[in-house]
């Protein structure tokens, strides 16, 4: 097996034990499928624009629109008009969807204690950074 068929399965395997572990603890809320678009809002400052959000994710803006207005129905976000640029709109956090942040954030300690039983410190801000490195080196191949 050659580096990247390595690379991709452990990748995929690691995203497959990511998502069972996310089930476990999240099946019951109505927007488990979006719930990495609550977490990444809250990590923009609560608040952020749908253009964000897309450029983050690497969401397609028609399929964001779809996302957004379901996470808006549900009563997980509020959209408004961004008073600095009137053709975007800003998308906010509202406090059932903080409820959900603080309920993540909790399991995600213990996900990390669990995941990170036999790796220093080092070794696990190692991980993230490498597979940052990977995805901005994906980036670049799309674009050409």
């Amino acid at each position: 097996m050659n580096f990247g068929e390595d690379l991709s399965l452990q990748v995929m395997l690691v995203n497959k034990a990511y998502h069972q572990f996310l089930l476990k603890f999240f099946k019951d809320i109505d927007v488990y499928q979006h719930l990495q678009i609550i977490v990444l809002i809250n990590r923009l400052g609560g608040k952020c624009t749908q253009k964000e959000l897309c450029v983050q994710l690497y969401i397609e803006k028609s399929y964001m629109v779809k996302i957004i207005d379901t996470l808006e129905q549900k009563d997980y976000i509020i959209k408004v008009v961004n008073y600095k640029d009137r053709r975007s709109n800003l998308i906010s956090l509202t406090p059932k969807a903080l409820e959900i942040i603080e309920t993540f954030n909790n399991h995600m300690e213990n996900f990390t204690d669990t995941m990170g039983k036999h790796l220093t410190w080092q070794e696990r801000h190692d991980c993230v950074r490498t597979l940052k490195l990977v995805t901005e080196n994906f980036k670049e191949l799309n674009v050409e």
